[in-house]
């Protein structure tokens, strides 16, 4: 499965298409486990910039790609702060769900603040949809969670 230009979400200042066009570490479709091999011997800071490109994979905790990047990922949860507010902001509760818990919740750090707000928040407040499907418990559970929160 390639990936179309419908599911490419709009991040502030970057050019999705553009970037994974040039990456052989971004996942081309679901299965491209070549690709989670390749990101692993990358430092944080030469993919950085790909980070909303590889923040798609985990749209789907299913796909064979999704558990190696977010495993890559893990140790940088604060640093990909923005990334993931932009997630908490979109209508995909699934997207939401599966961030929280294979890349969030799993973090070996506290969260950083603006984290801890937007869990609080979808928490709360959690539109009908979050609701539906438990994205409010899931960041409930993360926020009970004293070494992440408190």
């Amino acid at each position: 499965m390639q990936i179309s230009n419908s599911i490419i979400p709009k991040y502030p200042g970057k050019d999705l298409k553009l970037f994974m066009n040039n990456r052989d570490y971004i996942p081309q479709n679901i299965r491209d486990i070549q690709a989670i091999e390749q990101i692993k011997k990358l430092p944080f800071e030469s993919i950085r910039d790909d980070v909303p490109a590889l923040l798609e994979w985990l749209k789907d905790t299913h796909w064979p790609v999704a558990p190696g990047i977010a495993e890559y990922l893990i140790p940088y949860v604060n640093e990909i702060t923005q990334e993931l507010l932009f997630i908490f902001e979109t209508d995909d509760s699934m997207w939401k769900y599966f961030v929280i818990y294979i890349l969030i919740g799993r973090s070996q750090e506290k969260l950083a603040p603006e984290l801890i707000k937007a869990l609080k928040k979808i928490a709360e407040y959690p539109s009908k949809t979050d609701e539906e499907d438990s994205v409010d418990e899931a960041a409930k559970d993360i926020l009970a969670n004293k070494f992440l929160c408190g």
